[in-house]
């Protein structure tokens, strides 16, 4: 799965999760768009009202060997068997001091870049953090 959905899509983009996120489950309508140039960071905001808004991060260019494995019923659920036009976001929480921000690699929020359909995916057989250090690589260099 790789992060296709700046390719098909414009800046803005209303997607479906037909469940809801977990906690705002009665929330089924988000606008998508870029916070950057480069399409790394986005934002991920309630499409009829300011509340709640997420900042999502394109997990793989922070990861590089981040790979989240779908269930069937997760593929199923998209009415998809090929990954390649699934997008993984992660669910970053952005700190005062950037170096204590951290991602959620342990629930990514999956879209299919042709319908816009949403889930939060919660990886149950992995190791993944759900509070991986944004900036984990850089520190391991220091």
């Amino acid at each position: 799965m790789d992060n296709q959905i700046e390719n098909q899509t414009s800046k803005q983009n209303i997607i479906h999760f037909d469940e809801g996120i977990p906690g705002f489950e009665d929330i089924k309508d988000y606008l998508l768009y870029h916070e950057d140039d480069d399409g790394v960071i986005w934002n991920l905001q309630a499409a009829n009202s300011e509340i709640p808004s997420f900042v999502v991060i394109d997990p793989y260019p922070i990861v590089s060997n981040y790979s989240p494995e779908l269930t069937p019923d997760d593929l199923r659920y998209f009415g998809e068997t090929d990954t390649n036009n699934l997008c993984v976001l992660v669910v970053a929480v952005i700190k005062p001091n950037l170096k204590d921000s951290v991602i959620n690699l342990k629930a990514p929020i999956i879209i299919d870049v042709n319908t816009k359909k949403a889930k939060q995916i919660i990886l149950e057989n992995s190791d993944y953090p759900i509070r991986y250090k944004l900036f984990q690589d850089q520190e391991d260099k220091e």
